[in-house]
C-alpha cells in the first residue's frame, strides 16, 4: 500500500480552499460592481460563484465580511497600479499627478474595476481610507512647500477624489476621449490652486 503524504494532502486541501475563496471573492466583486452592498445577497453570490451556500459560510460569516475581502482585493489592485513606480517620485505634486493618471488609465482599460471603484465609494472601506491617507500626505507636503493655494488638506483630498470619481463615471458612461487624462490632471491641479507651470510640468510626464 502506497504511503500517504499527509503534508502534501494538507497542502492540496489548502490550495483548493483558497481557490474556492478566490472564486467567491471574484463573484462578490463582480456583483458589487453592479449594485450597492446593501442589495447584495448570499444567494446571488453563491449562484454567481457556482458554490453551495454552506461553502460560502465556510469562508465568510456574512456579506459584510465578503465585502471587506473585496475591498482588500481592490486595495491590492491600487497598490499594484502605483507601486513601485510611485515610490520613486520625490515630488509630491508629481506623485499626485502620477496616481491620478494611473487610476484613470486603469478605469479606461478595465470597466469592471472602474464600476467596482465607483460603487465602493458609497461604502467606506479600508482601501478607501488607505488611498485617502496617501493623497493627504502628498497634498499636505505640497501645501507646506507653498505650492497649492488650497490650505486645507482634507478639503483638497475631497476635491481630488470627487473629480476622479466623476471623471470615472463619465468614462463608464461615454468612454474616454483623446486628451481626457491630461485635461483631468490639469483640472485637479488647477482646483487645488497650483501654478500653470506646475500644471504643465505634471502633464508632460
Amino acid at each position: 500500500m502506497a504511503k500517504v503524504d499527509l503534508a502534501r494532502r494538507a497542502e492540496i486541501g489548502r490550495e483548493k480552499r483558497e481557490r474556492t475563496r478566490t472564486l467567491i471573492v471574484d463573484a462578490g466583486a463582480m456583483l458589487l460592481a453592479e449594485r450597492l452592498r446593501e442589495a447584495l445577497t448570499v444567494d446571488a453570490v453563491v449562484e454567481a460563484a457556482g458554490v453551495a451556500k454552506g461553502t460560502f459560510y465556510y469562508h465568510f460569516q456574512s456579506i459584510d465580511e465578503l465585502a471587506s475581502a473585496v475591498g482588500e482585493k481592490l486595495g491590492e489592485s491600487f497598490d499594484a497600479v502605483l507601486t513601485p513606480a510611485r515610490l520613486e517620485l520625490q515630488d509630491p505634486i508629481e506623485r499626485l499627478s502620477f496616481a491620478f493618471t494611473q487610476f484613470l488609465e486603469k478605469a479606461i482599460s478595465d470597466s469592471n474595476w472602474a464600476r467596482l471603484v465607483v460603487q465602493s465609494s458609497h461604502s467606506p472601506t479600508e482601501f478607501a481610507r488607505g488611498i485617502r491617507n496617501n493623497l493627504k500626505a502628498d497634498i499636505a507636503e505640497a501645501i507646506v512647500q507653498g505650492r497649492l493655494s488650497v490650505r486645507d488638506a482634507e478639503l483638497a483630498v475631497d476635491i481630488v477624489i470627487g473629480i476622479w470619481l466623476q471623471v470615472t463615471r463619465g468614462i463608464l458612461e461615454r468612454g474616454a476621449r483623446p486628451e481626457l487624462i491630461r485635461q483631468a490632471v490639469e483640472a485637479v491641479l488647477r482646483a487645488l490652486g497650483s501654478s500653470q507651470s506646475e500644471q504643465r510640468k505634471a502633464t508632460k510626464k
